[in-house]
């Protein structure tokens, strides 16, 4: 049976910080312990698509992250983010190995006062691997 997963937090960490993960299955990594995780100010909720399609006999695996915010998104390095989903899981949208996850701003500033003036962040990333949930 489906079940309803709504993003309901956004954490960022420079990919340095996961050397040491371990996959543990083709769904699940394990972080190494004392990873401090920056939260990322969101307007609730955020959306997260995961897409796969076959390339040269290879099956690549591409997750999009879009996400509003009131903050500056200026330091675009190399992030990894994680996504925390409404049944208390999270996923993990990058890793310490290339190719790593490009995030993109556009940065709104409507006509009238009354629309929306929040930074619309997206995050794509690919992957030969799954997806994975963080254990």
């Amino acid at each position: 049976m489906k079940q309803i997963n709504i993003i309901t937090a956004v954490d960022r960490i420079p990919v340095t910080s996961l050397q040491g993960m371990i996959r543990m299955s083709a769904t699940n990594v394990s972080l190494p312990s004392g990873i401090s995780w920056q939260s990322l100010k969101i307007k609730p909720h955020a959306q997260l698509t995961i897409s796969d399609k076959v390339e040269d006999r290879a099956t690549v695996f591409t997750a999009k992250l879009v996400f509003k915010t009131c903050e500056q998104f200026g330091d675009r390095g190399r992030w990894a983010y994680r996504c925390k989903l409404s049944n208390g899981r999270y996923r993990l949208i990058g890793s310490d190995e290339r190719p790593y996850p490009i995030a993109s701003v556009l940065e709104n500033m409507p006509d009238n006062v009354t629309e929306n003036q929040l930074n619309e962040v997206t995050v794509t990333w690919q992957s030969p691997s799954l997806i994975p949930y963080i254990l």
